[in-house]
């Protein structure tokens, strides 16, 4: 009832009255009472979803016969249960922080890194940043709304000389992730498997025609990231990068970059599970990500314009030279994010425009 947006204590009563007890004007008999509150603070529902627990009690008064003789004419008899009914929702991956950094440990520097050269500015909107390590800012100031940062290792969230408004924020549980076992479950399924079939493989992802460079309706699968060095344009659409080897420098100037905006759901068959992701790399061993095996950056003049989630969680990304971020609409979720040069980054996250992860309403019995 709960889940449908109905009256809980009406369902709860008629449920309580389809098994034989019901509230009857002046017969006192029969007592059936319905407590709703919403789910404690300290506790929860999946996805942080809203939610009531609901207490059902019923007391039945019974007449006595034999034991009239030692003065009880009633008997009391009763049952209570509590449930926890969640509501559905949808919310951001990685509590909704703007950047990313999944990089676990602090051996060879940290997982978000504004730069050790003549770094600029960073500002996200829309979300903070989170590393699943420490960050590092030596250069330059750093605009976090809410002052909404949060590191998983040692006491200090930055260091180096640079100005930053990042305040530590205390969630109350653990927040770093296990690399690569907690990141694995957040991986939408692979669509460039099996056989292709008038252009398409099995699994339901395109293959793009030679020099392709405008993607519209549909996941495609790209073999060769470095061959994205030109104007890629999305148009409801999502690149699946299954390279696992690549070093892709964009150099900037012009329109040269990512623009378009990523895949709708309910758009094309398959395409609620990618909603709002508007590239996906395949992930690769902890190994192989501390080595950059996957190395993706932006020089020169370059300009982001793109709205959706990056989700690479195995790829080093690095900013340099006048990169800026300014007209990206995206959650960018990698291993390590750095920058260097010049490079001055503007992220506008807006948790609508990316991927959401979806939380079915669910029943549960406390006791």
């Amino acid at each position: 009832a709960y889940a449908r947006g109905n009256d809980i204590e009406d369902a709860a009563l008629a449920r309580a009255k389809s098994n034989g007890y019901e509230n009857i004007s002046g017969d006192t008999s029969t007592v059936v009472t319905v407590a709703v509150t919403d789910v404690p603070e300290d506790e929860y529902c999946p996805g942080d979803a809203t939610g009531k627990d609901i207490t059902v009690t019923i007391v039945s008064y019974l007449d006595t016969t034999f034991a009239k003789v030692l003065g009880r004419n009633t008997i009391e008899s009763g049952a209570t249960a509590t449930s926890r009914a969640c509501g559905y929702t949808l919310e951001a991956m990685f509590n909704g922080d703007a950047i990313v950094g999944l990089k676990p440990d602090t051996v060879g520097g940290c997982a978000v890194d504004t730069g050790n050269s003549n770094s600029k500015d960073w500002t996200t909107r829309g979300g903070g940043i989170f590393s699943n390590s420490c960050l590092e800012h030596p250069n330059g100031t750093l605009t976090i709304p809410n002052n909404k940062c949060i590191t998983t290792v040692g006491n200090a969230n930055t260091s180096g000389g640079g100005t930053h408004n990042c305040v530590q924020e205390n969630l109350g549980v653990s927040v770093a992730y296990e690399y690569p076992a907690d990141i694995t479950p957040l991986m939408p399924p692979d669509p460039c498997t099996g056989a292709i079939t008038g252009g398409k493989y099995s699994g339901g992802g395109k293959v793009p025609t030679g020099g392709q460079t405008t993607f519209e309706n549909g996941v495609y699968c790209i073999s060769d990231f470095s061959t994205l060095n030109a104007h890629i344009e999305l148009n409801n659409a999502t690149l699946y990068v299954t390279d696992t080897s690549f070093s892709t420098r964009f150099n900037g100037g012009g329109n040269t970059g990512f623009f378009g905006k990523a895949t709708r759901g309910g758009t094309y068959a398959g395409s609620d599970v990618y909603a709002g992701y508007y590239m996906v790399i395949k992930m690769l061993s902890k190994a192989a990500a501390d080595s950059c095996a996957q190395y993706f950056d932006f020089r020169g003049n370059g300009n982001l314009q793109m709205v959706g989630t990056i989700l690479a969680p195995s790829t080093c990304l690095d900013y340099r030279g006048n990169s800026t971020g300014y007209s990206t609409h995206s959650q960018m979720i990698f291993y390590e994010f750095t920058s260097n040069g010049n490079a001055s980054i503007d992220v506008t996250f807006q948790e609508d425009e990316n991927h959401q992860i979806p939380y079915s309403p669910s029943i549960s019995l406390l006791e």
